[in-house]
C-alpha cells in the first residue's frame, strides 16, 4: 500500500512519483474538435495546484474567462515568434492533430512539432515541462520518423493518465459530491466540497452557483469578479451566451446555459459594478 499523496506539496512530479521533469499527461478531451471541442483546460485547475502558472495553449481555449489564473502564451506565438523568451516550469496544451498538421480551421494550420521539440531541446534541465495531449504516443513525423516511434522514445519522460491523477488527488484531499461523470474539472469539485461543508446541495453544477444560497467565501464567486474585470465595455446584448461560450473552455457537458443564466442574473443585480457585488455578497449572507 502507498502512502496518500501529499496535498500540500508544489511538485507534481512528487505527486505522481517520478524523478522526471518532462510529464505528458493524456487527456482525451483533447482530441474532440469542431462542435465537440470543449473543456480541453478542464486539467489546469488541477495541475495549478502544483504551483505550475506557466501556460501554453491554442488562443481558440482561451474563450475570456479563467477559472484560476495563469501566464498565458498562445501557441500560435510560439509558431511565430520561438520559444526563447517561454517561461518554465511549463504547462503545454497541443493535440495529436496539433502536433501532425492535421488540424485546420478557416485561417490557420495548427502545427507545433517543432515548436514542441525546441522546447524539449531548450528547456533548462530538470525544470517541469508538462505536455497535456490526448494520447500517450504522440508523434511528431518531422523529428521521429521510425515507424511506430513516438518521441518519448527518446526523451526520459513519465506518461500519465489525467483522470487517474485526479481520482486519486479528490479520494486523499476533497469530499465532492460531484461524481466524476459529471466533470474531471478540480474547480468545480473545489466548490462541491466547500458548499457539501456548509450544509448545502453540491451533487450538480447548477447548484454550485445558487447565488442566492452560497456563501460569501465560495469560490464561486470568483468568475464574476473575472466577467466584470475583463468585460470593460459591457456590451450586454447576448451576454448570457457570451458566459456560456467563455464556460466552454473548462466544462465537458451539462447545464453550461442554467450556469450563464445564475451568472447573468447575479451581475443584473449589481448592474456589473464590483463594489455593489461586493455588497450583495456578504449582505446576502447575513440574511440567511
Amino acid at each position: 500500500m502507498t502512502d496518500p499523496p501529499d496535498s500540500e506539496t508544489s511538485a507534481l512530479a512528487d505527486f505522481i512519483g517520478t524523478r522526471d521533469s518532462f510529464l505528458v499527461v493524456r487527456d482525451s478531451q483533447l482530441s474532440k474538435t469542431g462542435s465537440q471541442a470543449r473543456a480541453q483546460l478542464r486539467s489546469l485547475p488541477f495541475l495549478a495546484q502544483f504551483g505550475l502558472r506557466h501556460v501554453a495553449h491554442p488562443g481558440i481555449y482561451d474563450n475570456g474567462l479563467r477559472l484560476v489564473e495563469y501566464d498565458l502564451v498562445a501557441n500560435e506565438n510560439l509558431r511565430a515568434n520561438g520559444v526563447r523568451d517561454v517561461e518554465f516550469p511549463l504547462i503545454h496544451y497541443v493535440s495529436q492533430e496539433m502536433l501532425t498538421g492535421e488540424l485546420r480551421d478557416r485561417e490557420s494550420t495548427f502545427d507545433d512539432q517543432d515548436v514542441v521539440r525546441r522546447l524539449l531541446r531548450e528547456r533548462p534541465e530538470g525544470i517541469p515541462y508538462v505536455l497535456v495531449t490526448d494520447t500517450s504516443t504522440p508523434r511528431m513525423p518531422r523529428h521521429t520518423q521510425k515507424p511506430g516511434k513516438s518521441f518519448i522514445d527518446e526523451f526520459e519522460c513519465t506518461v500519465t493518465e489525467y483522470k487517474g491523477l485526479l481520482k486519486r488527488y479528490l479520494q486523499y484531499n476533497l469530499h465532492s459530491d460531484l461524481p466524476l461523470s459529471s466533470t474531471q474539472n478540480l474547480y468545480f469539485h473545489q466548490i462541491s466540497a466547500h458548499h457539501k461543508q456548509a450544509g448545502l446541495k453540491a451533487s450538480s453544477i447548477p447548484d454550485l452557483f445558487d447565488y442566492t444560497e452560497i456563501p460569501a467565501d465560495s469560490p464561486a464567486w470568483d468568475p464574476l469578479y473575472y466577467l466584470i474585470r475583463e468585460d470593460v465595455e459591457q456590451v450586454l446584448e447576448d451576454y448570457s451566451e457570451r458566459i456560456r461560450e467563455a464556460l466552454r473552455s473548462w466544462t465537458e457537458w451539462g447545464p453550461t446555459q442554467e450556469i450563464a443564466n445564475s451568472m447573468l442574473d447575479a451581475l443584473e443585480r449589481v448592474d456589473f459594478e464590483e463594489t455593489r457585488l461586493d455588497n450583495y455578497r456578504y449582505r446576502h449572507q447575513e440574511n440567511i
